[in-house]
């Protein structure tokens, strides 16, 4: 489970534990409580929570912004909140992923839990391309290299990476598509070849395409459109 997910998930148990759901009027502080939502009355702090639709957005994360939640610094949930939609829907949504606070680019932000485990599951081999520019030129040999699978240390262990598929753009520009994605991996990956990733923005995401969107901007997408893009990937 992934961490955006993993906090709404949290946050609902915390909220049970500390008394502030109720079910038919009956406070309910056991979060393994089994019900049919579909046949009663569900109130947090005393308040009948509606049914919320499914919702699909994308955004362009701006450098500098972490994908998690933080309280003192900013996050891309500062962004989704000029959404137009209500309080309780913008309150239901999490990042699919995450890009590091120094990435750039795009990213699905909705609350589709099924969207976000088809994307998130390695088996599924999601495709994300990212653009990539580095401190030294391309050295081709060593662009080989990466493309078979590299030696990393991720979380103290030795990973070695899946294939990926490498396209030179200039003397030191790149596109580079992965079908993973470890913490700080792309950056890794030009470190253990001797150069340095200095910007790096992710242009895709399966079929689902950056585009013009600008930094900082967030705009809906159906979902027929974000199944049809990530399934055909």
């Amino acid at each position: 489970m992934k961490a955006g997910k993993f906090e709404k998930v949290y946050e609902c148990i915390q909220a049970i534990r500390n008394g502030k759901i109720s079910i038919n009027n009956k406070i309910i502080i056991n979060p393994n409580y089994f019900f049919n939502p579909k046949n009663v009355l569900i109130k947090f702090n005393n308040e009948k929570i509606k049914t919320v639709g499914k919702l699909y957005f994308l955004l362009n994360k701006p450098a500098g912004y972490l994908s998690q939640k933080s309280e003192s610094e900013k996050t891309i949930y500062d962004l989704s909140k000029k959404l137009n939609i209500d309080k309780n829907s913008k309150a239901s949504l999490f990042a699919v992923g995450r890009l590091d606070k120094d990435t750039e680019g795009l990213m699905i932000i909705t609350n589709d839990g099924k969207l976000s485990n088809l994307i998130s599951n390695p088996r599924n081999e999601i495709k994300k391309e990212y653009y990539a520019t580095l401190e030294n030129p391309v050295d081709k040999n060593k662009i080989n290299i990466l493309e078979k699978g590299i030696e990393l240390e991720v979380a103290y262990e030795k990973y070695k990476t899946k294939p990926c598929k490498i396209k030179i753009a200039g003397e030191k520009e790149i596109y580079i598509s992965i079908s993973e994605g470890k913490k700080r991996q792309i950056r890794k990956m030009f470190d253990a070849i001797c150069n340095k990733v200095v910007y790096l923005k992710r242009v895709s995401i399966g079929g689902i395409q950056l585009g013009n969107l600008k930094a900082g901007e967030i705009k809906d997408i159906s979902r027929d459109e974000v199944y049809k893009n990530i399934i055909k990937n």
